[in-house]
């Protein structure tokens, strides 16, 4: 392990807009076009209050730019921006912060912190998530959603292409490296894709509990080299983030949220941390409100990160 040089804040103009893949003709088709937003975004509340200073070292902003990579389609464009800004990062020394985006980015901001630490490296993932998001688009008769495959393509189940190609994610993530809580929305199918990939879901209680959830926690970091973690905006309670772009049930306190990232943080071995999901566009349905949420989770991690792998 080593102390972070600097900060790298990853942020992205792009709204999220449905990218799709199909595999029913027995090739994956992509489905991709870009949309801006257009009102307020949370990470204008970041900068405005500060939270990226909460780490204590040198800051650079890098943002998302599809113009520099318009010869690919734009799932493919954006998606190798995230993982080439990861990588560069973490190749000069510098943590990363992915303050802007959608759950589909994830097996990038994996990929590329795999290209900078080496394929060889055992990574681990710890995904705090209302959502399994582990769909194998090749066995479903049904254009799949981009943002449904994230934990699915780290873990090699599916678009090996796409991971590899696009994502830059080389070696899978092996399963039982993937630390998944709560994923309490989730149908058969999901479940049946974590066990073929390994993956065993941390229910709810345990995230709950703070002994046990670091437990969890110390174990995974006790047998890998570096961690990802990444944090959708649905593992809260609704009224936390009312500009969710549907409800989702149950959910955690803020508090809780905060303390179990920073349980993560402490080991010294997180990488990139993502923040996914707090921003659909829908400021006037309580963005100030989910903003504040997502500012909350930005300085807790930050404040407990020094050390990188």
């Amino acid at each position: 392990m080593r102390k972070a040089a600097g900060l790298t804040v990853i942020e992205c103009k792009y709204c999220y807009n449905k990218w799709r893949v199909d595999c029913s003709g027995g090739t994956p088709v992509f489905t991709s076009e870009l949309k801006e937003f257009q009102q307020p975004r949370e990470v204008d509340l970041y900068h405005a209050c500060g939270a990226y200073s909460a780490m204590g070292v040198p800051v650079e902003i890098h943002n998302v730019d599809y113009e520099n990579y318009s010869q690919y389609a734009p799932y493919a464009g954006v998606t190798r921006d995230y993982s080439d800004a990861v990588y560069s990062a973490l190749s000069q020394g510098r943590a990363v912060l992915v303050a802007g985006g959608y759950c589909n980015y994830a097996p990038a901001i994996l990929g590329g912190l795999q290209r900078a630490l080496g394929a060889d490296r055992r990574i681990g993932v710890v995904w705090i998530d209302a959502h399994a998001d582990c769909r194998v688009p090749e066995t479903s008769p049904e254009p799949v959603r981009l943002v449904g495959v994230p934990l699915s393509t780290m873990a090699g189940l599916t678009l090996p292409v796409y991971r590899r190609e696009v994502c830059g994610l080389e070696t899978p993530c092996r399963g039982e490296d993937i630390l998944a809580s709560d994923l309490r929305m989730m149908d058969e199918t999901t479940a049946e894709n974590l066990c073929a990939a390994n993956i065993a879901p941390v229910d709810g209680s345990i995230f709950e509990s703070e002994a046990l959830w670091r437990e969890k926690v110390s174990a995974l970091a006790e047998r890998v080299d570096a961690i990802y973690l990444s944090v959708d905006a649905d593992i809260l309670k609704p009224d936390y983030v009312p500009a969710y772009e549907k409800r989702v049930p149950l959910g955690h306190d803020l508090d809780v949220v905060a303390r179990n990232v920073q349980a993560v943080m402490e080991t010294g071995k997180v990488g990139a941390y993502s923040l996914f999901c707090f921003d659909f566009d829908h400021y006037e349905q309580g963005g100030e409100r989910t903003y504040a949420s997502g500012k909350t989770l930005v300085t807790a991690g930050l404040e407990r990160w020094s050390m990188i792998p």
